[in-house]
């Protein structure tokens, strides 16, 4: 009897160790993902806080009785780059296509946006909003000339 309790314990106390070092291996895993997701957070939230622009601006041109261009100059006010073909335009809550003239808006640079094709008499008032692509948004009411 005294080699079967022996032997009980050996084996109890294996499979504790093994056990113990499965759930040492997953916690120190689910640690160091922890690390890496606050490590993102804290650069995306310090990247946004670096971030602005402002539209510097609005100009339009009739095409016809019913219809004008928009030319919209943005300017990086900033510490970070922009992606210029990342932006969203909406124009009366509707989103629509543009042209910038620089790929990239670099700190303390400008970018012209051109929509064309919109809808709108002469004397008409629209309301513009433009969001980056990390979330930040400037909102701008024109008057179609």
């Amino acid at each position: 009897m005294g080699f079967s309790t022996v032997a009980g314990f050996v084996i109890l106390l294996m499979v504790s160790i093994t056990v113990g070092g499965y759930l040492l291996h997953v916690v120190v895993d689910q640690v160091k993902d922890f690390g890496k997701l606050s490590k993102l957070v804290n650069e995306r939230r310090l990247e946004i806080k670096n971030s602005n622009f402002e539209i510097v601006e609005i100009n339009t041109s009739a095409i016809s009785n019913t219809t004008y261009d928009l030319r919209i100059v943005v300017r990086n006010t900033g510490a970070t780059t922009f992606d210029c073909e990342k932006f969203t335009i909406l124009v009366d809550g509707v989103l629509v296509n543009y042209k910038v003239n620089v790929s990239k808006l670099y700190p303390l640079e400008s970018a012209e946006f051109e929509v064309e094709n919109l809808e709108g008499k002469a004397g008409s008032t629209h309301r513009v909003m433009i969001v980056s692509d990390n979330g930040i948004k400037r909102i701008s009411s024109y008057t179609v000339t």
